[in-house]
């Protein structure tokens, strides 16, 4: 049976739908985590969020992610700080968590990212310092 060019068309026709009907699947079955349950409430303050950052330029923090240690390491000027340690990760909400922090005396802060997944990961460090809520970010990659 020869196939002339209108089965043809017909064939790459249906073949194109048949393709775009998978691809509406797969995209419909992708599961798609808000940045917060509640954005609005925290939209609305976000300027207490600016406000926490830029209170630490009269503190010195630093944080440092070392791959190869697998560890994460917040350093500060102020020995014996403590405060909260928020991890973030933005592609699943379920991974999300934190943990309280105290600075050693030479003032660091080690934790260990050997129980952490792979992927893209956000670490805040929150603290209160002369009555001011103060915070430190960094984004890293664990591979």
């Amino acid at each position: 049976m020869k196939i002339n060019w209108g089965h043809k068309l017909v064939f790459f026709g249906l073949s194109f739908m048949f393709f775009v009907a998978f691809m509406v699947y797969k995209i419909s079955m992708q599961k798609v985590d808000l940045v917060d349950d509640n954005y609005y409430e925290k939209g609305v303050r976000y300027q207490d969020e600016i406000n926490k950052f830029s209170a630490t330029e009269g503190v010195e923090s630093d944080i440092t992610f070392d791959l190869n240690k697998q560890l994460i390491t917040f350093k500060s000027n102020t020995a014996g700080l403590s405060g909260k340690a928020l991890f973030y990760r933005p592609s699943d909400v379920n991974l999300d968590f934190e943990t309280d922090f105290v600075l050693n005396e030479n003032g660091e802060y080690v934790y260990s990212t050997a129980k952490l997944t792979k992927g893209v990961w956000k670490v805040t460090f929150e603290w209160t310092l002369n009555g001011k809520l103060m915070a430190a970010e960094k984004q890293f990659v664990i591979e």
